[in-house]
């Protein structure tokens, strides 16, 4: 409120002739946000979007910001990764070749373990308790993602709307099992996130910032981000699709 009464101010003092200035000439164009969904390890078994593919499509949007989801300190050694492993294999080698903005998504300690202990200890412990529910959790997550596999063609399935609506019902189906624990460390998870790339859109105003994160957190990103002030949040889905991909 105080800078919106600063720059009212400020109009006053203008000299008459300054008045043909249009209201909306400083107000900065709001950022292009893209959540890209990634496969970790499983691009090696969806060959619609294996890791040279991933490459492609990142190349083709044209970032001028990519958010990527490993710590600061991982990001700045481009350390190996067991899971994430596009980071290795194809964004790093990315970052190598090209001029981006690099920014890391996952917080970085103290914060990093306050988040994921509590959630770590309350899935430890829904496994432990040997209730019927931990097998029904664990037969859902299989078939949910046994059919998911049959579903992802290529970049555009793996990030349209009915891969975002069965993992949406996957964490619904994990939080009412596991309960608040895993509730709450997922959204202060994801609210992290969310965040970080909140920050980067206000400070690269017009520019294309690309998400990279793993295909669950998608749907959260993409409900959270839309609406959002300075952002203008992009139908992944519709940009991948071929006739609108430019080349690279």
């Amino acid at each position: 409120m105080v800078r919106k009464l600063g720059w009212i101010a400020a109009c006053l003092l203008l000299p008459a002739s300054a008045g043909v200035l249009h209201a909306r000439d400083d107000v900065p164009r709001p950022a292009e946000v893209v959540v890209l969904s990634t496969l970790h390890r499983m691009h090696a078994e969806v060959s619609g979007y294996a890791f040279e593919r991933l490459g492609e499509v990142i190349r083709q949007l044209h970032p001028d910001v990519l958010c990527l989801e490993v710590r600061a300190d991982r990001l700045a050694a481009r350390a190996p990764e067991a899971t994430k492993q596009e980071y290795p294999k194809v964004i790093y080698p990315l970052l190598a070749r090209r001029h981006i903005v690099a920014l890391a998504l996952e917080p970085s300690e103290p914060e990093y373990g306050a988040i994921v202990r509590p959630y770590a200890r309350a899935q430890a412990a829904f496994q432990a308790s040997g209730s019927a529910a931990v097998a029904a959790l664990e037969a859902y997550s299989d078939a949910t993602y046994a059919a998911l596999k049959t579903h992802w063609r290529d970049a555009a399935t793996v990030n349209g709307a009915t891969t975002d609506t069965m993992l949406r019902a996957k964490h619904a189906f994990q939080q009412a099992a596991i309960g608040d624990a895993e509730r709450e460390g997922w959204e202060r998870w994801n609210r992290h996130f969310l965040g970080v790339i909140e920050q980067a859109a206000a400070a690269h105003p017009g520019q294309r910032i690309v998400v990279t994160v793993g295909v669950e957190h998608a749907y959260w990103l993409r409900e959270h981000l839309a609406g959002a002030p300075s952002i203008r949040l992009r139908d992944t889905a519709a940009l991948l699709a071929p006739a609108l991909m430019r080349p690279d």
